[in-house]
């Protein structure tokens, strides 16, 4: 019994050990197959870079097994921790043959270590598969059957590192700047233009303008033209302004703050300070000074009092029908200017009606609203709304 209890234990571990190798075996034409349909290559130019420097990835991919019919899809896992874009795309080969090289263009925005994740799809399909995809014509197009596969890549690790300074700009930038005129009248706009220009991470600023002034500025959004390839990112972004203010005002000298990974440089762009001077209106000027119209005068006297009487007659009618006209343009440009009144939904948009329509009549409520826009006093708006559309 014991002899043959061995035996049979001893044939149960030999039957085991070959089906387990076999099973090796049959699974390693698999793997093999598997790794000969392609190869692929990655290279990361920098894997320690400054924040908000460019670096460029670039894969590879060769098909290896011409037995197949193989299409790749490669890209990059989206992510707050960087920013990316595909600036080249070479797609060589037909079918059998394939060979396919992307590069991306990534800028990281997290200090530390973060990791980029690769997508990697493989696609398998036949040469009778693409045959009949092409047999259609372009009102029935016919969708290529293929098999596909999601391929693991290891993810890129990058040790991102602080700038030496807190710059505002990473990047090899220049500044322009265009201010029209220095002298202006009470509220008058003056257009002021500032353009930063270069090479590097896209140059958008929130506040180029000190948020601590004394006058009233008006910003559009500003204009971006940027084009991405291998060598990085050209940028050229106009910010348009208007500075205005009822009496002279300075604007501080501004200084961005300015880094450039290439030679690890330090620089600032800077504008002078900026002196506008503001002249006053002068109440006197706003009095007329001659009568208008001019007082009606006649020698008719040779006539008669009769052709006298006649024109006096006409002449009157003729001034109770003009003032008639006038009192009545003014209801519709009161009225109009009413409904504009009505319509302003916040400080700004009434601030900016008021000073264009007339700033000395609604000097009182203008200081108010500038007082509540750009000195932190409490908000009136709508008070200061229906007053006005009381009073009109």
């Amino acid at each position: 019994m014991r002899q043959s209890l061995g035996n049979f234990l001893t044939t149960s571990k030999i039957i085991c050990s070959i089906k387990s190798n076999l099973l090796i075996l049959l699974s390693i034409p698999f793997i093999l197959l598997h790794a000969e349909d392609f190869n692929h290559k990655i290279t990361v130019d920098n894997q320690n870079p400054y924040i908000k420097e460019p670096i460029l990835l670039t894969i590879e991919i060769n098909q290896t097994n011409p037995q197949k019919v193989l299409f790749f899809n490669f890209d990059l896992a989206k992510s707050p921790n960087y920013t990316f874009q595909r600036v080249e795309a070479k797609e060589e080969g037909k079918h059998h043959y394939a060979h396919v090289k992307y590069s991306y263009l990534i800028y990281p925005l997290k200090l530390g270590k973060i990791e980029i994740a690769l997508k990697l799809q493989k696609r398998v399909t036949t040469d009778d598969s693409i045959a009949y995809s092409y047999s259609g014509d372009r009102d029935n197009v016919r969708d290529l059957v293929t098999t596909d596969s999601n391929i693991a890549l290891p993810h890129i690790a990058l040790e991102v590192k602080e700038t030496p300074t807190n710059a505002k700009l990473i990047g090899n930038f220049k500044l322009e700047y265009q201010i029209i005129k220095h002298k202006a009248k009470v509220y008058q706009a003056i257009p002021f233009e500032l353009t930063i220009k270069g090479t590097g991470y896209p140059p958008l600023l929130e506040n180029i303008i000190p948020t601590e002034h004394n006058f009233t500025l008006f910003k559009e959004k500003p204009l971006v033209k940027s084009h991405a390839s291998i060598q990085g990112t050209h940028s050229t972004i106009r910010y348009a302004m208007a500075l205005s203010h009822k009496e002279s005002f300075s604007l501080k000298e501004i200084r961005i703050e300015a880094f450039n990974p290439k030679t690890q440089k330090s620089y600032t762009l800077t504008i002078p300070k900026q002196d506008f001077t503001i002249e006053p209106i002068e109440i006197a000027s706003l009095i007329d000074k001659e009568d208008n119209p001019k007082p009606l005068s006649s020698d008719f006297s040779w006539v008669g009092n009769f052709l006298s009487y006649l024109i006096v007659f006409i002449a009157g009618y003729l001034t109770a029908l003009s003032t008639k006209w006038r009192v009545r343009e003014k209801r519709v440009k009161e009225n109009i200017f009413k409904t504009k009144v009505k319509e302003c939904k916040n400080e700004k948009e009434l601030l900016q009606l008021l000073l264009a329509h007339d700033y000395q009549k609604f000097q009182k409520e203008i200081e108010q609203l500038e007082e509540s826009l750009y000195h932190g006093a409490e908000s009136n708006f709508k008070g200061i709304q229906t007053e006005l559309i009381a009073t009109i």
